[in-house]
């Protein structure tokens, strides 16, 4: 999600600056709504992004309503707007033609004259853009490739969240608050079970290959029902997710997400941790079930068991890993109200390392404000650097036995 700030490049109306259109409206398709954490922002339908806005930027926004000028809207404002706060707001407007957010200058032929009342920016209201109960599909054609280089992302399933929608709408006629404290109590009870499982049974013989194939086997559906209750949880807040897919981390470990990009539009902060969390309750609930079958079974059957409480653990751990893009990361975020904590680190971490000045809005923080940002931008990156050369370690090695298997 890009960020809009409300003092962007200094580009003024007035004689001897960059001319901004008269007229200032947003296009069509973008739309002005407030979403998580009361944060404005505007969706723009035809890319499917979100782009977040300052309490002052959003003021302003809200006021083009495609027939005053932009001069008269500052001069019409309840304050007064001095000449630098002048050159701010045509910064911002600037900065939103830029984005390809407004349209042209010129009003449409329907609109009313000057003399009408102006007709305000509809702005969604609600604990929900979308009715919690009626949950529609944003109708967004994103392209099936994206991400950046280093982690291209494919969707595979657009559709998915037509397979999740029975349960969605089981769960939508349940206590589902309630259902969700036993979820959580569920998940703890089976990762401890897992870890004890491991601790009493591992041992033995060495387990052969066909038991870790039948375990990565199962895992590939464990993994599926963890994104699947992603789904389910966005689906239930009234905000499906845009498809299922497959993003690839250096182009050589492939990691299964669901886009729910249009979480943005969730207001309960309760509601987006619990949508950030779904998948990691799921894996606990399997973990207790798998730690069962060991406890209950023996030989392969116990040593495949033993094998997915192992996998269900790594993945726990991977899932809190705060450095990553985890759902565990993005917990924190939905729990303190932050948005896009990692980006924003990582933005500030350009701007330092680049010696560029930093936005407006980020450079009023604290200097320990701005420091952290700047720390964990840095720790995000050495560990994807590290991740990086360890991947390129893995399929040498890989390779190199490889090629040597045919050669020998």
């Amino acid at each position: 999600m890009s960020t809009v700030m409300s003092t962007a490049r200094t580009t003024p109306t007035i004689p001897g600056g960059r001319p901004t259109s008269p007229i200032p409206r947003l296009r069509r398709g973008v739309s002005l709504i407030v979403g998580m954490d009361n944060q404005p922002m505007l969706f723009d339908s035809d890319s499917g992004k979100y782009h977040r806005l300052g309490a002052a930027a959003a003021f302003i926004v809200n006021q083009f309503d495609g027939v005053r000028p932009l001069l008269t809207i500052i001069e019409e404002l309840p304050q007064d707007i001095d000449e630098a706060g002048a050159k701010r707001i045509t910064g911002l407007v600037d900065n939103l033609r830029d984005k390809g957010l407004l349209a042209g200058g010129q009003p449409d032929s329907a609109a009313p004259d000057a003399s009408a009342a102006p007709a305000r920016t509809r702005r969604s209201r609600g604990r929900h853009t979308a009715q919690p109960r009626r949950a529609r599909h944003l109708k967004v054609e994103r392209p099936r490739r994206s991400g950046g280089w280093w982690l291209p992302r494919i969707i595979i399933a657009r559709k998915y969240h037509r397979i999740v929608a029975p349960v969605v709408t089981l769960l939508q006629r349940l206590p589902a608050p309630a259902l969700s404290w036993v979820f959580l109590a569920l998940a703890a009870c089976g990762y401890a079970a897992g870890a004890m499982a491991l601790n009493s049974l591992a041992g033995g013989p060495r387990p052969g290959i066909l038991v870790f194939v039948t375990a990565v086997a199962i895992q590939l559906v464990s993994i599926l029902l963890h994104e699947s209750w992603h789904a389910i949880v966005a689906g239930y807040l009234g905000t499906p997710i845009r498809g299922l897919g497959v993003a690839l981390m250096f182009w050589a470990i492939p990691i299964a997400y669901v886009d729910r990009t249009d979480s943005y539009r969730v207001r309960s902060r309760r509601g987006l941790t619990m949508l950030a969390m779904a998948g990691i309750f799921s894996d606990g609930v399997v973990c207790g079930l798998e730690a069962a079958v060991a406890w209950a079974s023996t030989g392969t059957v116990r040593q495949v068991a033993l094998t997915l409480c192992a996998f269900q653990l790594t993945m726990l751990v991977t899932n809190l890993n705060p450095l990553t893009q985890s759902d565990g990361v993005a917990a924190v975020e939905a729990a303190t109200g932050s948005v896009n904590l990692r980006g924003r680190s990582m933005f500030v971490l350009r701007c330092v390392l680049r010696r560029q000045p930093l936005p407006p809005a980020l450079a009023v923080m604290r200097p320990a404000v701005r420091w952290g940002y700047f720390i964990y931008g840095l720790a995000c990156s050495l560990l994807g650097l590290v991740a990086f050369v360890m991947s390129i370690v893995w399929i040498g090695y890989w390779l190199y036995a490889l090629l040597k298997g045919f050669l020998l």
